[in-house]
């Protein structure tokens, strides 16, 4: 490959193009930014890029003013993105706004680096100049940018993976793809730093289909593929037929990498490489174990972020290690559908709007008098005891909350506290006590849309508005059509794209056709102490003469956990079993039914450490 072509804007002496290209006027204009503003600082230096892309200037001036602007970039760029990226979508104006100036920064940037790698080429710059860097640089950019894409759910920027690929393709034939190069940023870049390792990170993360992950884990996952990129292997494909099975990515198109079914109908590349990750399955397997290993040993204190974490890894090895061959086709449709989102707005409308009183209809169906020392005598009562600190706050109420609902808002990606996020439940705080009760937001009313297609596994959804719809990836969704609308079907949010109009399309995996409302509390293992929560009976069926499944908060109750569960009409022991899935929003479980214990005693034999067991 003697030559590349990249998108760079054309450079002359337009009139509109005022900057001073000196080196000692850039250095001034960046001593008089106003640091304590990067909201401000981002325009400011967007525009003076833009400007420099635009200006005839000597390739080696122009790379000793990049060198002065690429750390304030990499800064500014930093802190203004951790305030978009784990938000609700979707985004306020205020942080869209943001978002877009950021987006604009990526792009002059990666132009700037561009500009710079084509006029080495032009020149013919030796493999010892700074042309390896330059190229190294300007994936890295481009990576950033489809990064904050990913997290957003934006679709990806035209041409972005051509140039990407284009970038990597040309360094391999010159043979410094894997120089040892000086990173962007060696807190956040793979170090030592190549061409190579900055390609492979963000193929994987490509791979790992990241509009089917959840808010916030590109991110995460960018974050580990730092360390993780090196047990990625590229080699060159030396037939014309993709090999089935296998993942690949042709450098000569734009395109991300991809995966080569079984049924190829005659797929042809043009520039394949064969991608081999053995090795980082491998390592996130072993890291896996680590932690479902610590869990296990320390189950009293089992940290709920940790559990998070280890399901969140299941997740990974998922989507880059399994690659199912679609069994149905999708069929057409075009039916109006109501849609909710989260386990407590779908409890809430399932229940018919029902107030969720679990501690009242416990007692109801023991048949005991609400009076305290009544409700203090049942030794396993789901009432809350006397010991539980929000209660030492009020003890002029005889049973705090009975006239509350209850909501878990247990959510890992957003927590930036090292404590474990178990200590919620344990507040003494009346605010923290009250977000944790809460009835469903008003966000939280059914959201109009269309089911434009479904197949065996679920369905697609349209909306051209997701004003006030918290869209999000594994996501518990509940549906409801004309058809039959008593109803509400169960399903998870498999991947998510945002349009430019802030509307949105959506695949829904179906989990069950309807479901029931029901109260849950931990009164052994993981969770023990905490208060009553919603849960999902699924389908809805009476679980002691049917097989059912539980969906519960996410990560609040482990396999082995025993709950006693309310229904209308039981008070019903279970053992949690098995995990099916779990995703930052919910978990799902298969249980046993087990005898109602009298004593404690008999509760700690049935949940024997012996008896655990993660995913089956």
């Amino acid at each position: 490959m003697d030559s590349i072509k990249l998108q760079i804007p054309a450079r002359d002496n337009n009139a509109s193009v005022n900057v001073n290209p000196s080196v000692d006027h850039i250095q001034r204009i960046l001593e008089g930014l106003p640091l304590a503003n990067p909201a401000e600082c981002c325009l400011k230096i967007t525009k003076l890029v833009y400007q420099l892309n635009r200006a005839p200037i000597d390739v080696k001036v122009r790379i000793r003013i990049m060198a002065i602007l690429l750390p304030l970039f990499d800064d500014i760029a930093n802190s203004l993105r951790n305030n978009y990226t784990n938000a609700t979508l979707p985004l306020s104006d205020k942080r869209q706004q943001l978002a877009m100036a950021v987006r604009r920064l990526l792009v002059e940037m990666s132009h700037a680096y561009k500009i710079i790698v084509m006029d080495m080429v032009e020149q013919r710059a030796p493999e010892n100049s700074f042309l390896p860097q330059a190229i190294y640089y300007a994936i890295t950019i481009l990576s950033r940018l489809l990064v904050d894409n990913y997290t957003l759910y934006a679709t990806e920027p035209r041409l972005a993976w051509l140039e990407i690929n284009q970038l990597y393709h040309y360094a391999e034939q010159r043979g410094f793809n894997d120089s040892v190069l000086e990173p962007l940023n060696a807190k956040h870049e793979p170090t030592p730093a190549s061409v190579s390792r900055a390609y492979k990170r963000i193929v994987l993360l490509a791979l790992a289909n990241p509009y089917h992950l959840m808010r916030g884990e590109a991110i995460r996952m960018f974050k580990r593929l730092q360390d993780w990129c090196k047990h990625c292997n590229i080699s060159s494909l030396h037939n014309a037929r993709l090999p089935d099975g296998r993942l690949f990515v042709d450098l000569a198109v734009d395109a991300p990498p991809m995966y080569a079914p079984k049924t190829q109908n005659g797929l042809k590349t043009i520039e394949a490489r064969l991608l081999e990750i053995t090795g980082l399955l491998a390592s996130l397997d072993a890291e896996t174990r680590r932690i479902t290993i610590e869990c296990k040993n320390n189950a009293s204190q089992s940290n709920l972020g940790r559990r998070m974490e280890r399901d969140m890894y299941f997740r990974w090895a998922e989507a880059w290690g399994l690659r199912r061959e679609r069994m149905s086709l999708r069929k057409a449709k075009h039916t109006p559908a109501r849609i909710l989102c989260g386990v407590t707005a779908a409890h809430h409308f399932i229940s018919g709007g029902k107030t969720f009183t679990p501690e009242k209809d416990e007692i109801r169906l023991r048949g005991h008098h609400t009076d305290k020392a009544g409700a203090a005598d049942l030794s396993l009562s789901l009432v809350p005891e006397s010991h539980q600190p929000w209660l030492q706050e009020d003890e002029k109420t005889t049973m705090r909350g009975l006239s509350k609902t209850r909501d878990s808002q247990f959510d890992a990606l957003t927590n930036t506290s090292d404590k474990d996020l178990w200590v919620k439940v344990f507040t003494t705080s009346d605010d923290i006590v009250d977000e944790m009760t809460g009835l469903p937001k008003s966000g939280s009313a059914p959201v109009p849309c269309e089911i434009r297609n479904l197949n065996q596994g679920g369905f697609g959804i349209y909306s051209p508005s997701n004003s006030n719809f918290p869209a999000r990836v594994g996501e518990l969704i509940a549906s409801q059509t004309d058809t039959d609308p008593h109803v509400w079907a169960i399903g998870s949010s498999r991947w998510m794209r945002l349009n430019d109009k802030q509307g949105f399309e959506m695949g829904v995996k179906l989990i069950s056709e309807d479901a029931s409302a029901v109260g849950i509390k931990a009164t052994q293992g993981i969770g023990k102490g905490s208060e009553y929560y919603r849960g999902l009976l699924l389908p809805n069926l009476d679980p002691i003469e049917n097989p059912t499944t539980l969906i519960t908060p996410a990560a609040v109750y482990d396999v082995g956990t025993l709950l006693i569960m309310s229904t209308v009409s039981h008070l019903i022991y279970v053992k949690l079993t098995r995990q099916l899935e779990a995703t930052s929003s919910y978990s799902h479980y298969q249980f046993d039914i087990i005898p109602t214990p009298e004593e404690p005693q008999k509760i700690d034999r049935l949940n024997r450490p012996g008896d655990r067991s993660i995913f089956g």
